[in-house]
């Protein structure tokens, strides 16, 4: 990717975006998310607003986008939009400043496989035998737990004030207070 004049430009974010994910440094799903959220985020901006987004507080801008979109975008969607922009501008602005040596700051997940050797003691007339934590994990798995989901509606005309006297007060019925 050749760098333009307009640098740091609303533009090149999202060329930079399709880049990354084109050339297989960020996985496609999340060059998907990140410019989803890079397009919802910034369009509280003007025209001249993105132009470098150099120049702007990225905190503030996600405030503007929250307070604007609080009534139609669940909390939890918001945080996800919010995490996505986050990251896209972090490698966007370090890959404007050194593209050769940029690397995504994206680290992989990897799935952790319990593995089970069979040892001298667990083989009986040829049938393996499990360990004693992989029978109290299996065991565990098989009661049932309890999981409560809460859905508010909230009505669009509701103000500020009132939604964040809501969720106030769910923090405080809701969350354990830490002393």
């Amino acid at each position: 990717m050749q760098a333009e004049n307009k640098g740091f430009s609303k533009d090149n974010l999202l060329k930079f975006l399709n880049f990354a994910g084109k050339s297989g440094m960020i996985k496609q799903k999340t060059i998907s998310n990140r410019i989803t959220a890079c397009n919802t985020i910034l369009s509280v901006l003007s025209e001249n607003e993105t132009a470098d987004l150099s120049k702007l507080d990225l905190e503030l801008v996600i405030t503007r986008h929250r307070n604007k979109a609080v009534s139609t975008i669940p909390p939890k969607s918001l945080s996800g939009y919010e995490s996505h922009f986050r990251g896209a501008m972090r490698d966007f602005f370090e890959y404007t400043k050194n593209p050769s040596s940029w690397r995504p700051g994206i680290k992989t997940r990897t799935q952790k496989v319990k593995e089970i050797t069979p040892t001298e003691k667990s083989i009986s007339h040829g049938v393996i035998e499990k360990p004693d934590e992989v029978i109290e994990e299996e065991k565990k798995q098989k009661y049932p737990s309890v999981h409560i989901d809460l859905q508010i509606h909230i009505s669009p005309e509701a103000k500020p004030e009132q939604i964040d006297k809501i969720f106030d007060s769910m923090r405080e019925h809701l969350y354990p207070k830490n002393d």
